[in-house]
């Protein structure tokens, strides 16, 4: 509870100090990879669509925190059977699907009127999985992942066009704790300010 009060106030400090605050609606192309022992590391496309807000302190510095749907199509490497022939699943289907609600808090630096530049921390949510990969009805992944953040966005008027890369920092492996599997994604992307 301490923790909560403790974030909804210095939330409350950054809107009040904040010189303008703009909000709007987002949309990209997720191209997500999975290293580790026992998934194929190759990037396949997914997507993400959300909402963010601009909490702006100067004429460069903003804050801008995003809440995400965000879609990864996975895969199933050829040796998961190799080293997880105790828990695995031989006929696991080769294609794995997550779905989370991603948290990204990223700090923006505002080059000038058309390039700005973000970074900062992701926390991501685990809502739904389609994977069969473990018996028993066993899930695979953690819930809960830990990311960063960083990338550039041209912005014309009220539009916004941007690329991202996102780097997983914890391991979402949760069948054991001999390998670990960390994720990646290439984002690119349209952000369209309502207010």
């Amino acid at each position: 509870m301490k923790y909560t009060l403790v974030c909804a106030a210095l939330l409350l400090t950054f809107v009040a100090n904040a010189q303008g605050v703009h909000f709007g609606i987002k949309a990209d192309l997720n191209y997500s990879s999975l290293k580790g022992e026992g998934v194929n590391d190759k990037y396949s496309a997914g997507f993400q669509i959300g909402g963010f807000t601009t909490l702006n302190f100067s004429k460069h510095w903003a804050i801008q925190p995003e809440l995400l749907y965000t879609w990864n199509p996975y895969k199933k490497g050829s040796d998961f059977l190799t080293y997880y022939n105790n828990t695995g699943r031989s006929a696991a289907s080769d294609k794995i699907n997550l779905a989370y609600i991603s948290v990204p808090v990223l700090a923006r630096y505002n080059v000038n009127k058309v390039i700005s530049v973000t970074a900062g921390p992701q926390f991501g949510y685990l809502i739904y999985e389609d994977e069969d990969l473990l018996k028993e009805g066993r899930k695979a992944f953690d819930k809960t992942e830990l990311s960063v953040n960083a990338g550039v966005q041209v912005n014309l008027d009220k539009v916004g066009f941007y690329a991202r890369y996102v780097k997983g920092l914890t391991d979402i492996n949760n069948v054991d704790d001999r390998y670990e599997w960390k994720s990646s994604h290439i984002q690119i992307g349209i952000a369209v300010r309502i207010k």
